[in-house]
């Protein structure tokens, strides 16, 4: 069997993480922080890499319907209702919802095709080893979307089995929706932007979560996940790129392409409280590029205002490259 490279124009990584500047790079410039978390031919499977905080926990589901609270649901009156509470929390008077997502992407080997040649962060035209599969990068994401508008900022994600630090971690992107103005920050200061950075959810598809509940097909009742202490009811149901285009990144409905159906996880008041998706981005083709990402929601708590748009970027101070 023959063995190759992971090369940069086997995946355009500016794709997932959108900048005007940003260039693409090599496997060897990013080698030193992707191998200390390489995963190998028999370790972890594609998605128990990450959950967010490392939640799951299991029970048995009814076979026909969800226990929401004290009230039994169909899966698909769990989701339209649930679909109809989240437009309600967004709306005029509502309180919104704060979210958190983290996203690993795993490279991994086609039948039939070649190994994946890992190269040795000492030495990057040194080969380490041949892997089946290779954490490529983990992201984490948390933010608000309210009546308001929409904030998050983008940080880079935890290695395997640990949990997000959303306060120390390094901070990547940020994306604000304010008076109908989008704005995205890249470490140098706030610009209006059409794009912005965003893992599992930007305001584009934050905006698209009733209708990506209300269009999924063939729900059926799953096991219950434990989130945070919490028991939640759950369902998977097949849902559509065009749903949820910034599954994999921001825009990025045109090379994501969902392998197994959706999970959503509900609170017992029939808020969608956690979603599980497992899709590939398709920009790579040598190998599978296997995104995982896991959303969670949270309602109890208050979002707060939306930050102002200060500093804003000067234009003659250059822009970090990555």
């Amino acid at each position: 069997m023959r063995t190759q490279r992971v090369r940069p124009s086997n995946v355009r990584r500016a794709r997932w993480e959108p900048s005007p500047n940003q260039r693409s790079r090599g496997l060897a410039a990013i080698a030193a922080v992707v191998v200390p978390i390489l995963v190998a031919s028999v370790v972890i499977g594609g998605t128990a890499l990450v959950r967010a905080g490392g939640l799951d926990a299991m029970t048995a589901p009814t076979p026909n319907a969800i226990l929401v609270g004290a009230e039994a649901l169909t899966p698909n009156d769990a989701k339209a209702a649930a679909a109809s509470k989240l437009e309600a929390s967004t709306a005029k008077g509502g309180t919104g919802y704060a979210f958190e997502i983290v996203q690993t992407s795993t490279i991994k080997v086609k039948a039939g095709g070649p190994k994946i040649d890992v190269p040795d962060p000492a030495n990057p035209l040194k080969t380490l080893r041949q892997a089946d599969e290779y954490l490529f990068y983990s992201l984490a994401e948390r933010g608000i979307v309210t009546p308001d508008g929409f904030w998050s900022e983008l940080r880079s994600g935890p290695n395997p089995g640990e949990k997000p630090d959303f306060e120390k971690a390094e901070l990547r992107r940020s994306a604000l929706v304010k008076d109908g103005v989008s704005w995205r920050n890249d470490r140098e200061g706030w610009y209006q932007a059409d794009v912005l950075p965003g893992i599992g959810l930007d305001p584009e598809t934050a905006a698209l979560l009733p209708r990506l509940l209300r269009n999924a097909t063939e729900a059926a009742a799953k096991d219950s996940v434990t989130l945070e202490g919490r028991t939640l009811p759950q369902i998977a149901a097949k849902g559509s790129e065009a749903d949820m285009p910034g599954l994999v990144a921001a825009k990025g409905e045109a090379y994501t392409k969902l392998t197994s159906p959706i999970e959503f996880a509900f609170d017992d008041q029939g808020r969608l409280a956690r979603i599980h998706a497992v899709a590939l981005n398709t920009t790579m083709t040598d190998f599978d590029l296997v995104v995982d990402t896991t959303i969670v929601l949270r309602y109890d708590i208050d979002p707060g205002p939306l930050p102002d748009p200060v500093p804003t970027w000067n234009p003659e101070q250059p822009k970090v490259e990555e």
